[in-house]
């Protein structure tokens, strides 16, 4: 799978006052809906030593976070004989189980490059995510998650111990789980991180913004909107200038710095754009995630060719090649504006019409019309924020989906504003690397906690024309 993994870090003052040997180390984590990274650094001379990525295991319980929140909250079931996990000791579980194997096997590759005799040590732990996925590692309840008004039952941004993450007790918020299994057990007795290593988790702004959009601003060099906090941060730079933020994806983050003028002070504000797993190519019919087969981009020669990952046959297409796909076959008319098929349609076995790709991988209308559906809410938080801002100099795009795919094409089907095109700085994961930098500097750590405090939040579905702008940027 390509799972991005480097990222952008930002500037870190010198504030850690403890000496570090060489064998001390961090670990950043990044806790993503469809993938986990965690990186290994060195706390002495600040440098990555080993990173680890897989698809999050959490993804049998439901492949987005509305299921995932939905099979937490289901009611207990009663009536069988077979034992049932419940869905918070489950979903809980799940990821600690699949940290402490990451963590083992991260671990292991670090010591292989260390120097020999070195036995390297664990001394702190900063784990970044989105809201959902951090209360599904701490074991908070996601019920005020599962409908309006969103209200999360921690927003989190403190520090606690290792063996109270993974027992689920780090506040009184949290829900009673289910014993440990046998295999977690033991997972727990061969552990590769002491149990009282503390952990740090950064904010997270609201239901919908969290600790890995607060870790991406910190990426990206937002500043604090204070003016005390810029007073005290001697080391920060001021920024005269508007910056804006997104990670796109499902649930995309976008964020925006407008900068003190006409005597208003600077602010920050934020919004999240429920675009669905078009993206991710999760409900595209032979969509899959960015593995080896995948078709990650198409031209046009004459006949539609279609670069595949690994260089193999076809087995499917992923979120780029969906955008990619979308472009070429807008610019030369195999669809219009409105995203219908227009020539060279196929049909399939139940009558319905297609574009075939290759022999294997077909585009339905339908998949068009969901690629359709998610650029426009993207398209609309986009705009929206724009209005706020209109000269954008710097246009930075986080995550895995933004590494990957072609700004043009993004332009060509609306996913991206024009006027963006060359202002986009691609920051990677930046998430992880915020969290890294989290590793060595107490600064940083209240600086997030400024950054998530003074956000200021703006729900989409509520401004007025909400849905006249969404319906208005369907159309290609």
């Amino acid at each position: 799978m390509q799972i991005q993994t480097e990222g952008v870090m930002p500037q870190i003052p010198d504030d850690y006052e403890e000496q570090k040997s060489l064998a001390d180390v961090g670990l950043a984590v990044d806790v993503g809906t469809t993938t986990v990274a965690v990186s290994v650094w060195s706390l002495s001379t600040r440098k990555c030593i080993a990173t680890v990525a897989e698809q999050n295991n959490q993804v049998k319980y439901g492949y987005d976070i509305i299921r995932r929140i939905s099979y937490a909250t289901r009611p207990p079931l009663t009536g069988s004989a077979q034992v049932v996990e419940s869905g918070p000791s489950a979903l809980h579980y799940s990821i600690i189980g699949q940290l402490e194997k990451m963590f083992t096997k991260a671990l292991s590759l670090a010591s292989s490059k260390a120097e020999r005799g070195t036995q390297l040590n664990i001394s702190r732990i900063v784990i970044t995510g989105n809201t959902t996925m951090l209360s599904f590692v701490c074991a908070v309840p996601v019920d005020g998650l599962a409908a309006a008004p969103f209200n999360p039952a921690s927003l989190f941004g403190f520090t606690t111990e290792w063996h109270k993450v993974r027992s689920g007790s780090v506040s009184s918020v949290c829900q009673p789980l289910d014993s440990p299994t046998a295999d977690m057990i033991n997972l727990y007795e061969s552990s590769v991180v002491d149990e009282s290593t503390p952990v740090y988790f950064p904010p997270c702004i609201g239901a919908f913004i969290g600790a890995d959009t607060v870790c991406a601003m910190l990426s990206a060099g937002f500043p604090s909107p204070t003016s005390a906090l810029s007073q005290s941060h001697t080391w920060e730079a001021p920024l005269k200038a508007p910056l804006l933020l997104a990670d796109i994806g499902t649930n995309t983050e976008i964020v925006l710095y407008v900068p003190q003028q006409e005597g208003k002070p600077a602010r920050i504000l934020c919004t999240s754009a429920a675009a669905g797993p078009a993206f991710e190519a999760a409900n595209i019919s032979c969509g899959m995630p960015s593995v080896e087969g995948a078709i990650d981009r198409i031209e046009y020669n004459g006949d539609l060719v279609c670069h595949v990952i690994g260089e193999k046959n076809a087995k499917g297409i992923c979120g780029s090649g969906l955008i990619s796909a979308g472009a070429t076959l807008l610019h030369n008319k195999f669809i219009d504006k409105n995203g219908v098929f227009q020539r060279s349609v196929s049909k399939l076995g139940d009558g319905s019409i297609c574009i075939q790709l290759t022999p294997a991988v077909y585009l339905s209308q339908q998949d068009i019309r969901n690629m359709q559906l998610a650029k426009s809410a993207v398209k609309t938080g986009l705009a929206y924020m724009l209005e706020r801002s209109p000269s954008v100099p710097v246009f930075c795009l986080a995550g895995g989906f933004g590494s990957h795919i072609n700004i043009s094409d993004a332009c060509a089907i609306g996913l991206i504003p024009k006027a963006l095109e060359n202002r986009c700085v691609n920051l990677g994961n930046a998430a992880l690397a915020g969290a890294a930098a989290l590793l060595f500097s107490r600064a940083l750590r209240q600086k997030v906690v400024d950054l998530a405090k003074h956000s200021i939040q703006i729900n989409l579905a509520a401004v007025p024309d909400f849905q006249q702008r969404y319906l208005s940027s369907i159309d290609f």
